[in-house]
């Protein structure tokens, strides 16, 4: 239990000051009858007694001041703005390559700029380019059967010597595949990639053109394959028609996950077509298409993207030759600075005056008076020298090298933005901050994610009770969670689940002795509100940084995973009776609402605007590892939601969650999933989904690495 803070004094405007003063008067002032609130003296009595309250207000921040001070001694900052990360898909201003033999390539510079478009309301959110984007032709190299791998049909559809069967003779079956394999010497990962098909036409040999049984996959390496699927932007949809037509096209954008993959001792990027019953109403194929020839393209190609504006060889200022000197980047605060990003002082070496790079450090107390080193403040900007500190002995201690005076100083690269102003929607980032050759258009096809505010003082109170019982060392599963929390802003809740634990839950695996499992949950707060699952996949630089963050801290017996928890989700009917006067669509959406912030591996509440809930409790964080779900908590939430009269029926249904398997939800991407397209045939196109399994007990146990997630709830209006 913390120390509780003392109130030094508790003394209040109306009880304790003027009430009192006014009983007094007629005890020093009997003359004074008229106490009425116009009264001059009864003004005079509440400006006294104003000026006294703000006197005690005062006072009562020195516990405060205490406090901040002592986390500083304990070397406490404000972590810093965390940046949303997204993905820009740049599109070439005509299709690579431009003639057959033709090898251009469009570079994207690392560190471009891209930018939303600013109104009176908002201003302007740029992106930056993490790494440089090359776009190059493909280049289709091979097309082969399963049964004949060791014969590559391209050759000979290229000069119109055979066709291509794509799948069994006579009659197609279930699992039937081809490849098409492109030169694994330039990167195809994220490119938008054009298929041209020239076919046999036929009577679509027993499939509807628009909905054929095919499942399309793109190597990632190591054997593994991902699905990608048909691009359905307007215009850009499949018109092969199953492979049937004479001629058409197919538009994929592949993922940034792409890798080669060796088939049967063969290396290449692998794109294979499978026969495969995906929707309600598919009918297959009573023979095999016939392909004359295939022509690709690239449109163009996606690469990842940071919420932050860089800023380059910033000159900060020039040394006195004082120890503790201190200087100011002119942009704050200031994201975690990655490799290359430094200071610079300048130094004489053979007679030449060159800049040198000195290190950044957490503090000072492990550097000589040699040490090149230098601590930044992220949140402010300031950059600190190392201080002379006199010891016992009456000695002084150079802590850090001091730059000679008249040098100067120069940053080579610092980012500066962040917060959760980066989380936009899909496709709000647009605008080209300067030109690049070949790009005619950019945007973003997906919603960007995880950028999260400075932390505030109160979160800092928070971590620094926790860091403070961890002691830098990691041995309990506490001091684990609680080191991991500290890597990043990204990171919003961890849980350590140890063999013992593992052991204790039938439902886990158990874990070998010396391991640990840390399970991650990262910060996407508005991800889940929109009901997007996906962004609860754990990208693999948040995981290596996790684990390079704990090494100094684990012991040497002990192995330390990082994975995903496990997500279960749950689906709500419920029946309601809405009270008189209330709208039932408000009602409904309010109850929706609700549900999905309860059922919720995240904290979705906000604050400002929404009291807390009984059922939260006041240290929330979503819902907990483990914990078991109770039929009654649901008819209790959903009887508190302003407008309900009456709960009738609340039953539930569940699912596992894949977030790498999982679609966004509608308007929430502009491409890959059906979203125009399948908005105007959806019950032709109607997806078989992920089966849903009834719960039939009044309590639902959850393992201990799973966390619940809301799936679509469904609430119906009864009227009595």
């Amino acid at each position: 239990m913390p120390l509780p803070e003392p109130i030094l004094d508790d003394l209040r405007f109306q009880r304790d000051l003027v009430d009192e003063a006014r009983r007094r008067i007629i005890r020093y002032c009997p003359e004074w009858t008229d106490y009425n609130v116009s009264d001059p003296g009864i003004t005079l009595i509440e400006l006294f007694a104003w000026m006294t309250e703000m006197i005690t207000y005062r006072l009562n921040l020195v516990p405060e001041k205490n406090h901040i001070k002592f986390m500083e001694l304990l070397g406490v900052q404000l972590q810093p703005a965390n940046s949303a990360r997204g993905e820009l898909t740049f599109r070439l201003s005509a299709p690579f390559p431009i003639t057959p033999d033709d090898d251009t390539t469009a570079i994207v510079p690392q560190g471009t700029e891209v930018a939303t478009r600013a109104t009176d309301e908002a201003p302007e959110v740029i992106f930056t380019t993490d790494e440089k984007l090359e776009i190059i032709g493909p280049k289709l190299t091979q097309v082969r059967s399963p049964e004949d791998f060791n014969k590559n049909y391209l050759p000979r559809l290229q000069a119109g010597v055979e066709l291509f069967y794509a799948f069994s003779r006579p009659r197609p079956r279930l699992g039937d595949t081809f490849y098409l394999g492109f030169d694994d010497g330039g990167a195809l990962a994220g490119h938008v990639l054009r298929l041209d098909f020239e076919n046999e036409e036929t009577q679509a040999t027993g499939v509807r053109r628009a909905n054929p049984p095919l499942v399309w996959e793109i190597s990632i390496g190591d054997g593994r394959w991902e699905e990608v699927t048909p691009s359905a932007f307007r215009d850009e949809q499949d018109t092969t028609g199953g492979l049937n037509n004479a001629t058409g096209t197919i538009i994929f954008y592949l993922p940034l996950s792409a890798a080669p993959n060796t088939v049967q001792g063969r290396t290449a990027y692998w794109l294979r077509c499978r026969l495969e019953q995906r929707r309600r109403d598919q009918p297959m194929y009573s023979q095999s298409p016939r392909i004359r020839n295939i022509t690709t393209y690239a449109l163009g190609a996606t690469t990842r993207a940071t919420h932050a504006v860089v800023v380059k060889d910033e000159f900060v200022g020039t040394s006195d030759g004082e120890p503790g000197q201190l200087f100011n980047l002119q942009q704050a605060p200031v994201l975690a600075p990655r490799a290359g990003e430094t200071l610079t002082v300048e130094e004489k070496h053979d007679g030449e005056i060159v800049p040198i790079e000195w290190t950044l450090v957490r503090d000072f107390s492990n550097s000589d008076r040699y040490d090149r080193h230098f601590t930044l403040d992220t949140a402010t900007g300031e950059i600190a020298f190392g201080p002379a500190v006199r010891q016992p002995d009456g000695s002084v201690r150079q802590y850090g090298r001091v730059p000679e005076a008249g040098r100067q100083l120069s940053f080579t690269q610092y980012r500066h933005g962040g917060g959760v102003a980066g989380n936009v929607p899909a496709g709000r980032i647009q605008m080209l901050k300067s030109a690049v050759p070949y790009i005619d258009s950019v945007t973003n096809l997906r919603r960007a994610e995880g950028g999260r505010d400075q932390e505030t003082l109160d979160e800092a109170k928070l971590r620094a009770r926790r860091e403070v019982r961890a002691q830098q060392r990691a041995v309990t599963a506490e001091d684990y969670e609680v080191l991991a929390k500290g890597t990043s802003r990204s990171v919003a809740r961890v849980k350590c689940l140890t063999p013992s634990k593992a052991a204790a839950d039938g439902a886990v695996a158990n874990l070998p002795p010396g391991m640990l499992e840390l399970l991650v949950v990262p910060a996407v707060f508005d991800a889940l509100r929109n009901g997007d699952l996906t962004k609860l996949a754990l990208d693999e630089p948040l995981s290596r940084a996790m684990e390079a963050h704990l090494e100094p801290y684990r012991l040497l017996t002990t192995t330390v995973r990082v994975r995903e928890p496990r997500y279960l989700g749950l689906r709500a009917y419920a029946e309601i009776v809405v009270s008189e006067y209330a709208d039932p669509e408000v009602v409904r959406a309010a109850v929706r609402e609700k549900l999905r912030t309860f059922i919720a591996p995240l904290d979705l509440t906000q604050p400002t605007t929404e009291p807390p809930d009984e059922l939260l409790g006041a240290h929330w964080e979503g819902w907990p590892f483990g914990r078991a779900l109770f039929i009654a908590e649901i008819f209790s939430l959903v009887q508190r939601v302003p407008g309900v009269k009456h709960v009738l029926d609340v039953r539930l249904s569940q699912r596992a969650v894949n977030p790498r398997a999982e679609q966004p939800p509608r308007g929430d991407t502009l491409a890959v999933a059906p979203v125009e397209a399948a908005a105007e045939a959806s019950t032709e196109l109607e997806r078989i989904e992920a089966p849903l399994a009834a719960v039939d007990s009044r309590r639902l146990d959850i393992p201990a690495d799973t966390l619940l997630v809301s799936l679509d709830h469904e609430i119906r209006l009864v009227e009595l």
